[in-house]
């Protein structure tokens, strides 16, 4: 049993954001048509690493990744035998999401307004860099863009360094998730008054919304937080084989740290009598653990101090994440067989559902892969129709 299987969504959306948002209704059983212009592809195809450097077009590992489960198909929507198609998809659909500019969906009379007519109480969702509305709605952006604009690059880093950015693709990832969340209200609210409406999610915002404290500390008190100072430990400490984290600043961690040590007597420095002595005196306690922390192996830290409590996390290499015996035990990383890329691996369900749980069932389609399925089976047009649309460069 699946816990979408009775939706179907059209996914107009390309690179990382919109195709993790349709994704997330693809793995949870949803019917997701995802549909490419047969002049220009998804974004993500060009994104590596590639499975095979001769075939890119069709093993990029991230377009392999966001578009599991989903049938695919071609149209052009910039043309008319195009845009009715499309007309004919919508009137089966719960969903649209979409990545295009603002106001692109209107100028092919298939914004909100017109979607409503074809199919009342469908959702749309709008995944832009920096939303429908705003000064900066017309501009493009990238993922450095995005996280440097949201103010997480400037507290990223050394106080005496340039600001930085973690890596990854993360603003994508967290609109990705926005727009999934919102998608979903989107639709329970529908099925409650019959009412569908238009999400428009910003990757801007999503990014900003992630950062917490520092926001709030401005929001709040008005203060500018800034990147932290070389002398301050980050919590991130040297150990025999790595680094681990760790948070020596509360009661009872610093106790039950010295006990682990075998050092009792420490716990009673008067240097680090409180809290605020230790945070004070980032420097100094840097300096006293240091020598201690380098006799550990990440392993032996974190089962040694993670049964007293202490919270301690092993600053693992990708590869020692891959294989970690945790993860690989609750299943998170799952293989497929993709028809060109061969086998491939890739992260599964982000959170477990014990009566409808996440399904791997098709791998990422090839481009047009499902189109006499769809076009025939789902909107009953005659194979000699679709293969004319084909040679008209329509789909």
């Amino acid at each position: 049993m699946s816990a979408l299987s009775d939706l179907r969504i059209i996914d107009l959306s390309s690179n990382v954001a919109g195709p993790l948002c349709a994704k997330m209704f693809a793995d949870f059983g949803a019917d997701v048509i995802k549909v490419e212009s047969p002049l220009g592809i998804d974004e993500a195809r060009n994104l590596g690493p590639f499975a095979d450097e001769e075939e890119r077009f069709e093993t990029s590992g991230m377009y392999l990744y966001l578009n599991t489960n989903k049938r695919g198909i071609t149209l052009d929507l910039e043309s008319n035998q195009g845009s009715s198609l499309l007309r004919d998809l919508v009137s089966t659909a719960d969903l649209v999401v979409e990545s295009y500019p603002p106001g692109f969906m209107a100028s092919i009379g298939m914004g909100f307004d017109a979607l409503e007519e074809i199919r009342p109480g469908i959702v749309l969702t709008s995944v832009t860099p920096f939303g429908q509305t705003g000064p900066w709605r017309d501009f493009q952006a990238t993922d450095l863009v995005e996280y440097a604009a949201s103010g997480l690059s400037y507290v990223n880093g050394l106080a005496e360094k340039e600001p930085l950015k973690s890596p990854g693709f993360e603003s994508y990832y967290q609109a990705g998730l926005s727009a999934f969340v919102g998608s979903m209200t989107a639709i329970c609210s529908r099925d409650l008054t019959g009412i569908g409406q238009h999400v428009d999610v910003s990757i801007l915002e999503a990014a900003t919304s992630i950062f917490g404290p520092q926001l709030l500390a401005s929001l709040h008190s008005g203060s500018s937080p800034q990147r932290r100072s070389p002398d301050t430990p980050s919590g991130m400490y040297p150990c025999k084989d790595g680094y681990v984290s760790l948070n020596v600043r509360h009661e009872p961690t610093w106790q039950h740290m010295w006990l682990f040590f075998d050092e009792p007597e420490m716990a009673g420095d008067p240097r680090f009598a409180t809290q605020d002595d230790r945070r004070r005196r980032g420097k100094e306690l840097a300096d006293l653990l240091l020598p201690r922390l380098a006799k550990y192996t990440m392993e032996e830290l974190f089962h040694g101090l993670s049964p007293l409590r202490i919270l301690v996390g092993m600053a693992l290499d990708v590869p020692a994440v891959v294989n970690d015996s945790h993860l690989n035990e609750r299943e998170l990383f799952v293989k497929s067989v993709h028809p060109v890329a061969g086998e491939v691996s890739f992260p599964g369900a982000p959170f477990n559902m014990e009566e409808t749980p996440w399904q791997l069932r098709d791998p990422a389609p090839t481009l047009g892969q499902h189109n006499q399925e769809v076009y025939s089976e789902v909107l009953g047009y005659s194979l000699k129709e679709i293969q004319g649309w084909h040679d008209q460069g329509a789909i």
